[in-house]
């Protein structure tokens, strides 16, 4: 997730580990924004939650689609004479 501090101007990175982090210890603990700090001035930049489910790492899709063989109705040899 990309952020610009409010104060420098500094933009930076907040991994993904650390948004889910941030994002199930504010839906436990009933909190609405989560704290980032800039890199460079130390200053806390609001993230408010909706922000964090936007940018929150998607659940991985369940193998049984990427699993299941696919038949696919091509032309047959019969239909190429």
């Amino acid at each position: 997730m990309q952020m610009r501090c409010y104060r420098c101007g500094m933009s930076f990175a907040v991994k993904k580990e650390e948004v889910a982090f941030a994002l199930a210890a504010l839906e436990e603990e009933g909190g609405n924004h989560y704290d980032a700090h800039c890199p460079r001035c130390r200053t806390a930049n609001s993230v408010s939650i909706e922000q964090l489910r936007k940018a929150a790492p998607r659940p991985a899709q369940a193998e049984s689609k990427k699993g299941s063989p696919t038949t696919e109705a091509g032309p047959t040899e019969e239909d190429a004479a």
